[in-house]
C-alpha cells in the first residue's frame, strides 16, 4: 500500500464525508488521482460510499492497527518473557502465520532470530485455518495476530497447546463483556451458539535439542459488516463481536489485550503445560457430554463427547463405557 493511499484511508476512517476537492489538497494531489485512489480502495476490501456534493466516506469508518496504541495493553514483564518491544503490523500478508514461520537470521541482527515475536496484519490474501481450509481476512475488519513462540519442551509436548490458547481467547472476549453462550468446540474452535468468533491454527517448527518453536495464529472476527460478501466463502455459520456488544470495539484495545492473554499463556505453558487450564477448559467445553460426531483422517463416528485427556485428546463414548481417544479430527455437535 502506497503512503498516499494510507493517507486517504486514515482520513476517511472517521466514518464522515470528505470532498474530492479536500481531500486533494491535503494528500497533495489532483481530485482526478483522489478519483483513481477511491478505485483503488476496493481492491483492499473497503466499501466507499459516494455521494454528489458531499464527497466519499467510508460507512461506519474503521481503525487502523497501531503499535502505539497495542503496547499500553501489554503487561510489563513481556521483556523478561523475550518478546521485542517493538510490534510489526503489515496491511497485507499472505498468511501472518507463514510471515514467521519463513523468517531467517539475517547477517545485521541475527541475536534477535531466536526471540519470541509477534505479528498483526489489517489484511491476509491466504489466510489459513484448520485442515487446509482458507480464514476470510477483509481489511481492517477482524484481528489476524500470530505469535512465535520458543518453548523448551518436545513437540509431543505441546499437544494440547492450542486448547489453552483457545481459553486466552475467551478470556479476553470476557474482558469485553461478552460471556453469554461463549464457549469452545474441541479442539479450538471459539463459539457463540454454535457461530464461529475465533479460530487457532498453530504449526512448529525448528524442532531440535528440546527447543520448539510454535507460530500461534488466531483469527477473531470483529465487524464483518458486509454479510452476503462474506458468506459466499465461508462454510460455516458465523457471527462478528460487534453485533454480540452494544460497545464500539476498539480493535487496538482488543489486538493488545489478545496479544497480552497469549503471551502470558505461553509462559505458563511453558512451565506447568495443560494441567493448569484443565478446570476452565471443563467450564467452557461446549461438547461435553454432548452427542457428536467426530471425523478423522481415516474414520467417522458418533456418540458422547466426554471431555478431553491430560494430553488434549478427545474422549468419545461409542458405547456405554466404551471410550476413544482421539488426538486429531473434526468434532460437530448433533440433535440428540
Amino acid at each position: 500500500m502506497t503512503k498516499t493511499l494510507k493517507a486517504l484511508i486514515q482520513i476517511l476512517s472517521d466514518g464522515e464525508f470528505h470532498s474530492g476537492e479536500r481531500l486533494g489538497k491535503t494528500l497533495s494531489v489532483t481530485r482526478s488521482a483522489i478519483w483513481k485512489l477511491i478505485k483503488q480502495l476496493a481492491t483492499w476490501d473497503l466499501e466507499i460510499e459516494s455521494v454528489t456534493n458531499k464527497g466519499y466516506c467510508i460507512p461506519g469508518g474503521l481503525t487502523l492497527l497501531e503499535a502505539s496504541k497495542i503496547s499500553p495493553f501489554i503487561a510489563p514483564e513481556k521483556a523478561e518473557l523475550n518478546l521485542p518491544v517493538e510490534i510489526e503490523i503489515f496491511d497485507s500478508l499472505p498468511s501472518t502465520n507463514d510471515y514467521l514461520l519463513n523468517l531467517k537470521p539475517t547477517s545485521a541482527s541475527p541475536e534477535t532470530f531466536n526471540q519470541n515475536r509477534a505479528c498483526f496484519a489489517e489484511k491476509q490474501t491466504h489466510g489459513k485455518s484448520r485442515r487446509g481450509r482458507s480464514w476470510v481476512s477483509p481489511f481492517a475488519k477482524n484481528i489476524y495476530l500470530s505469535l512465535l513462540w520458543h518453548f523448551e519442551k518436545d513437540p509431543s509436548e505441546l499437544s494440547g497447546l492450542s486448547l489453552a490458547i483457545a481459553i486466552a481467547t475467551v478470556e479476553t472476549l470476557h474482558a469485553f463483556g461478552i460471556t453469554k453462550d461463549l464457549g469452545i468446540k474441541w479442539p479450538n474452535d471459539v463459539l457463540w451458539e454454535n457461530h464461529k468468533l475465533a479460530g487457532i491454527l498453530i504449526e512448529l517448527s525448528g524442532e531440535a535439542n528440546d527447543v520448539c518453536s510454535a507460530v500461534i495464529g488466531v483469527g477473531l472476527n470483529v465487524k464483518m459488516t458486509n454479510s452476503d460478501l462474506y458468506d459466499r466463502n465461508i462454510s460455516q455459520p458465523w457471527i462478528d463481536l460487534q453485533r454480540l456488544t452494544d460497545q464500539t470495539i476498539d480493535r487496538n484495545k482488543l489486538a493488545g489485550m489478545l496479544l497480552n492473554n497469549l503471551i502470558k499463556t505461553a509462559s505458563v505453558f511453558q512451565k506447568q503445560g495443560l494441567s493448569a487450564f484443565l478446570p476452565q477448559w471443563q467450564k467452557l467445553d461446549l461438547t461435553f457430554n454432548k452427542p457428536v460426531t467426530i471425523i478423522t483422517n481415516t474414520t467417522e463416528l458418533q456418540g458422547m463427547g466426554r471431555g478431553i485427556n491430560e494430553h488434549g485428546h478427545f474422549l468419545l463414548e461409542i458405547e456405554p463405557g466404551q471410550i476413544k481417544h482421539f488426538a486429531s479430527g473434526e468434532v460437530s455437535l448433533r440433535l440428540a
